[in-house]
């Protein structure tokens, strides 16, 4: 699921009109309107349909520009987060290991006394 935030921009006398035809759309909520500034939350599956999402909002009746200020990627994070255990060394992961028995060396201040 990707879920992004969109800033559009449009006339100040066009703002309640865009906002409403925006929020028609399938996939987008609107999070915020200002003077001629829409902020939109879209909801998409993959990035193809985000893009489509954004193509929809550009085309819509009274928005001037549209852009995607914001964009997350929950299939990545989760990839990620998944590469980045692998990369742990073992006394990270292993739950039997007592805190205590886990040193920190990263510090300027260890690598200095034990150089």
């Amino acid at each position: 699921m990707n879920i992004s935030s969109i800033i559009i921009k449009t006339l100040a006398k066009d703002l309640e009109s865009c906002a409403k035809n925006l929020s028609k759309i399938n996939g987008v909520e609107i999070a915020l309107k200002e003077d001629s500034t829409i902020i939109a939350v879209i909801e998409a599956e993959n990035v193809n349909e985000e893009v489509k999402l954004l193509k929809e909002i550009e085309s819509t009746n009274g928005v001037i520009s549209a852009s995607m200020h914001y964009s997350y990627f929950e299939d990545e994070l989760k990839d990620e987060i998944s590469n980045m255990s692998k990369d742990l060394p073992k006394v990270l992961n292993d739950e039997n290991i007592p805190l205590k028995n886990i040193r920190y060396t990263g510090s300027v201040d260890y690598m200095m006394k034990n150089k």
